[in-house]
This record gives structure tokens, sequence and C-alpha cells, in this order.
């Protein structure tokens, strides 16, 4: 929120409401992706689990690929 906010000073209301959107559309989309692989696996969870590796992979790759203000 504190880096969209310095970025887009004029966001306002609207860029609350899609930061919140991506936040539970992630909350809900990880948990349906481990279920899913993990079904399609006959009923591994652990390949489901590592499946959610993804999510905290995109995390990181997305900091690195920010730009940096020096």
């Amino acid at each position: 929120i504190s880096i969209a906010t310095h970025s887009l000073t004029t966001g306002g209301t609207a860029m609350f409401a899609l930061l919140a959107l991506a936040g539970d559309l992630g909350g809900s989309l990880a948990p349906s992706l481990v279920g899913f692989v993990s079904q399609s696996a006959g009923g591994d969870l652990k390949k489901g689990l590592l499946a959610a590796i993804l999510f905290p992979g995109v995390l990181v790759l997305s900091l690195f690929l920010l730009p940096r203000k020096k």
C-alpha cells in the first residue's frame, strides 16, 4: 500500500479497492491451486503445496523487478 500511494498520489479510494481486490483474489486462488494440483496428483498434498511455492516466488521476483530510486 505504501509503494502504491507513493507512486500514485491521486489513486484515492479506487486504488485501495483494487489493492484489496488483488489481495482477496490471491487469498482465494492459492488454496484453490493447492487443492486442484493435489486432486490431479491423486490426492498427494505434498505436490499441491509444492505448487503453492509459485505465489511467494512471484512476489520475490516482482520485488526485484521494481525500479529502484536512488
